[in-house]
């Protein structure tokens, strides 16, 4: 493990209220179904913390759990791997619960009471019993003192046996001729007398006083002593160790991320094991039925983000901050949004995920604003997340493996979700997409230099749009630049790379400028035919943030009248405040007196991103000019004109290729660029080779490293056939792993 200083504290915290009940135990009152869910939502948080590891192996972890039944001796919160490494700390050895008690009893010479540790305490219990007083060793004195000495119970033994013989003995005299053994069975001897005859004649021992006095005997002692066992302090003492507990647990630790992907695997193997035993010995019980005997109480979320605030101030140098929270939002200690508002001010991101059991909902949607159906709890867990921008990684290529994300621009890192599989594949998002992932290697998006575009000196003489002249050529440059971006999307292609410069020259000399410019459109026609495989359709604002948000450029053209112009050109070159960074976005209300005036000339930019309240564009007038070459507006409506000689909307064009019109060699080319990345990353960055990929045959999630071959054609570690590695079988091991449970 490595001993640099932590860069990054994320958190988990998991309810387990009663309001939960149905979410975790959809479909069935079964018991196993809810311990299905259970480890679902374990096995969801274990994949988010091995991202986190594989990126960050110096990162902090802490994963809470809230909802605990308090009626039940238990705290409302609790830091889950304090508890499971103290449960598991001594399996090593294999030695059970049972062992682990019996063994501290017969150090303290109380071997006599291992029969009772066996038949009254299942096997985690009695764990739970001796991880208690191996934490409190001033505790093992009060527990041997309340267990009564050897000698006593042997007294206790020899009267019970005693005065069982004495009845058997009687009874057998009088009343073995005279009456069956059904009649032994009323009112007339009771208890552990009553049973232990009638047991005893049942069984062919009542043909004489002497045999059944004996019989008697034995059976009451056992009862007797059984009995005394189930009311000792003791016993009393150990089943309150079991109900408090947890109380030792109340404090998130944050702890080594290797250490907790430790912890919450050994709980995953320890649940099957406990499985496959529980199969062949009825009764047994398993580590994940223990935990949930203690879930389903009141919804403290307060205490709980209380409790997480103070986990991350004890690390406040770490440069990256996360918490990521399941729940349905119910809170019954209060409202949380305060809470959730120090978090975000203490520089705390927050993921929420509202685990509902409505089954409607869709799966792989992420929201910018709340949805009219919500309840009350998804609206909390809304206004909890936290917003990031559309174009943040990975939400890019979320678009691209189905996941539907609002044009707005921005979304909240919220989820709903109905099943443990949608649950899981959230949760790998988060945290697994960062540079030496799939954002190295999957994201083969061609991106254009700014300097190249903005500061290009042919057109540097187009300054003035409303009076260029015969030197508008925006049209050209603008085109050629949407053209070129979209031609480096494709890896390896056959036809080469044309440069800026020579595509705008074709055009220039195919479609030369004159007064008033060219048709965009025709002249977009014309590039997207000369370039294989281009397309481009036309879209509404709402279709051209949904391009940009897949990263594709979208040529924009516009028009205004002449005053529009000055407006809008003195907007974006005077700065008011010297120190002021980026320039104000041009405002609808700024440029609604200019709307309905003449065509005072148009322009050619390039759509590069958007937000909740503005899109912006990529100029053409210098790196001087502007935000270092861009202006941003609050929507399309601002760059609309309709006046005396007609209405100019604005045009978005949406220039792409689809996957279908590569050759087989720009296909094979993409794959030998992958793995000459993935050899090039692989050296300076070891971890990437744990990043998984999905074998198409078996369906087995394995590390790149476990597979042979080369990219182009691997073979499976599991199945043992080949097959070749595309970039999908990698987005889907990062963003879709396999179902875990049942919808």
């Amino acid at each position: 493990m490595s001993h640099s200083s932590p860069t990054a504290v994320v958190g988990c915290l998991l309810d387990v209220s009663a309001s939960m009940r149905q979410a975790l135990e959809t479909g069935s009152c079964s018991n196993d179904l809810a311990i299905e869910r259970l480890r679902a939502g374990l096995r969801a948080i274990l994949k988010l913390v091995e991202a986190e590891q594989r990126q960050d192996p110096n990162a902090l972890v802490f994963v809470g759990v809230f909802g605990l039944d308090t009626q039940a001796g238990c705290p409302p919160v609790a830091d889950l791997c304090g508890p499971v490494d103290a449960l598991l700390r001594n399996t090593g050895d294999c030695k059970s619960g049972h062992d682990l008690l019996i063994a501290r009893a017969n150090k303290e010479r109380r071997s006599y009471i291992a029969k009772y540790i066996r038949e009254k305490l299942t096997d985690d219990e009695a764990r739970i019993v001796d991880m208690h007083l191996e934490r409190h060793p001033d505790g093992v004195s009060d527990f041997v003192n309340a267990i009564p000495p050897e000698e006593t119970v042997n007294n206790k033994r020899t009267r019970s046996r005693w005065i069982g013989a004495a009845v058997g003995m009687t009874a057998g005299c009088a009343f073995t001729a005279a009456f069956p053994p059904a009649a032994l069975s009323t009112g007339a001897i009771s208890g552990a007398i009553s049973g232990a005859i009638s047991s005893a004649i049942s069984s062919g021992a009542g043909v004489g006083g002497g045999v059944l006095g004996n019989k008697v005997a034995d059976q009451v002692a056992d009862k007797a002593i059984d009995n005394a066992a189930e009311k000792s302090e003791a016993m009393q003492l150990a089943r309150r160790i079991c109900a408090e507990w947890l109380q030792d647990f109340t404090q998130f630790e944050a702890r080594p991320v290797g250490d907790v992907v430790r912890l919450l695997k050994q709980v995953q193997r320890r649940s099957e094991v406990d499985e496959g035993r529980e199969k062949e010995t009825t009764g047994h019980s398993t580590l994940l039925d223990t935990l949930r005997r203690y879930m389903y109480g009141l919804t403290p979320m307060q205490e709980a983000l209380r409790q997480s605030l103070v986990a991350f101030h004890q690390h406040v140098g770490t440069e990256k901050r996360v918490l990521v929270l399941v729940s349905d939002g119910i809170s019954t200690d209060g409202d949380p949004l305060p809470l959730a508002r120090n978090l975000q001010h203490a520089k705390v991101s927050i993921a929420t995920i509202c685990l509902t059991p409505d089954q409607i909902v869709s799966r792989r949607r992420l929201y910018y604003q709340p949805a009219e159906e919500w309840d009350s709890g998804q609206h909390i867990l809304f206004d909890m997340a936290t917003r990031v921008a559309g174009v943040t990684h990975p939400i890019p290529v979320l678009t691209s493996v189905g996941w539907e994300v609002p044009s707005a621009g921005e979304v909240a890192l919220y989820a709903t979700v109905s099943s443990s599989a949608a649950l899981d594949e959230f949760c790998s998002l988060l945290l697994s997409a960062r540079f030496g992932s799939a954002d190295a290697i999957l994201d083969v998006i061609g991106r254009i230099t700014h300097d190249s575009y903005i500061s290009d000196e042919h057109v540097l003489r187009c300054k003035n749009p409303s009076d260029q002249g015969d030197a508008f050529t925006c049209y050209a440059h603008a085109t050629a630049a949407v053209v070129h971006m979209a031609l480096l999307r494709i890896v390896g292609r056959e036809d080469d790379y044309p440069s800026i410069e020579e595509i705008r020259k074709r055009i220039e000399d195919e479609f030369p400028s004159q007064p008033g410019g060219q048709n965009t459109e025709q002249v977009l026609t014309a590039a997207t035919n000369w370039y294989r495989p281009l397309r481009f359709r036309l879209v509404d604002e709402d279709g051209a943030r949904q391009a940009v948000l897949r990263r594709r450029p979208v040529l924009t053209t516009f028009h205004l009248s002449e005053s529009g112009w000055d407006v809008f050109t003195k907007h974006f070159e005077e700065r008011l405040d010297p120190l002021e960074e980026q320039l104000p976005t041009l405002r609808c209300d700024q440029m609604t007196a200019y709307r309905s005036q003449g065509n005072g000339g148009g322009h050619a930019v390039v759509l590069t991103s958007c937000r909740p309240d503005s899109l912006t564009f990529l100029n053409s007038w210098g790196d001087e000019w502007g935000n270092h070459g861009s202006f941003a507006v609050e929507d399309h409506t601002v760059l609309e004109l309709d006046g005396p000689s007609g209405r100019y909307p604005v045009r978005f064009y949406d220039v792409y290729w689809l996957e279908s019109d590569l050759s087989p060699t720009e296909h094979q080319a993409y794959n030998w660029k992958v793995e000459n990345e993935l050899r090039c990353y692989a050296s300076q960055y070891p971890s990437i080779l744990q990043i998984q990929a999905r074998c198409p045959h078996c369906h087995t999630n394995a590390a790149l490293a476990d597979f042979t071959g080369h990219i182009g054609q691997v073979q499976c570690g599991h199945c043992a056939r080949s097959f070749k590695l595309e970039s999908g079988h990698l987005m889907k091991a990062l963003y879709a792993p396999e179902d875990i449970g049942a919808a």
